[in-house]
């Protein structure tokens, strides 16, 4: 239709333009409509070629937007990846540096106790020793020494330092070695139970069996301490102590008497306090007295 439409247009642009031959119209009628010819074919192989084309390059933008997809995708697989990997080696990493701290700490706590057992160590050879030499037999074990009976039988064995037996005492109740120090303890009051630390030696020797949990021995030192060392200054710390290994005997009323006579006695003390105390935790009631007033009790 296109094509006879234009035939059209162009015979009656021939005719506008004058009168012609009939052989001369024909002519150049078949000319014009063959050159139409050539032009519509051109065209349709122009159309024909352009959507080929088309075709070609929406198949390539395709295959191009499945590829990006295609990476896209895997771009986050590995991300994902990656980021599990990176949390999962952050995880072991905590792990190990928890590891090391807690193994730190230990070594740091092995040491400490390894420094504290061998101080321990320390003081117990040299309690020992102590204690060795006080015992000793003058010339035991010398070449040439006198055996018993013979001359110089009736030589006394030296007699131990003082300020090392206590020192050795007090490092040994310090340290927790509870019978090393009652040696320490008996072996001084031996030697030296006139001294002004003969009543603290004594008590400490109740405190050694108190803490041992022995609280029968305990009292029975503690009314060794009161009675030989009146004038001491362990007298209140051996009444509090004595009440409170009766209360652990379970011995209620003994240890209430005793509580209440060292508040008596020593109102103004620091055991008279904690007699109180102990005192208030049993249900008694006992009057803050201080020096000149009162009796002491409610």
């Amino acid at each position: 239709m296109k094509k006879q439409a234009i035939l059209a247009l162009l015979v009656a642009a021939w005719w506008a333009a004058g009168p012609r031959p009939a052989f001369g119209v024909s002519k150049e009628i078949l000319q014009m409509m063959q050159q139409l010819d050539q032009l519509q074919q051109a065209v349709q192989a122009m159309q024909k070629a352009t959507t080929e084309q088309g075709a070609v390059l929406k198949t390539l933008v395709e295959q191009n937007n499945d590829n990006i997809n295609s990476m896209k995708a895997q771009v986050d697989k590995l991300s994902s990846t990656m980021g599990q990997n990176l949390a999962s080696s952050n995880a072991r990493f905590d792990s190990m540096t928890g590891q090391i701290q807690a193994l730190s700490e230990s070594l740091d706590e092995a040491k400490s106790r390894l420094a504290k057992l061998s101080d321990q160590l320390a003081q117990t050879q040299n309690i020992i020793q102590t204690l060795n030499t006080s015992g000793q037999t003058p010339g035991a074990g010398v070449p040439g020494a006198t055996t018993p009976g013979g001359p110089g039988a009736d030589a006394k064995p030296p007699t131990p330092d003082p300020d090392s037996l206590y020192k050795s005492g007090i490092s040994a109740y310090n340290g927790g070695q509870y019978q090393l120090a009652i040696q320490a303890f008996q072996e001084y009051l031996k030697y030296y139970a006139d001294t002004d630390l003969a009543s603290n030696a004594q008590f400490y020797i109740g405190d050694c069996y108190y803490s041992q949990g022995n609280y029968a021995q305990a009292i029975e030192a503690y009314n060794t301490c009161i009675e030989r060392y009146p004038k001491g200054n362990k007298e209140a710390a051996a009444r509090l102590k004595k009440g409170y290994a009766l209360l652990a005997l379970d011995q209620r009323s003994a240890g209430v008497r005793e509580l209440r006579a060292l508040v008596q006695r020593f109102p103004d003390s620091h055991e008279a306090d904690l007699a109180r105390q102990r005192l208030k935790k049993l249900g008694i009631s006992v009057a803050h007295r201080r020096s000149g007033g009162g009796s002491g009790e409610e």
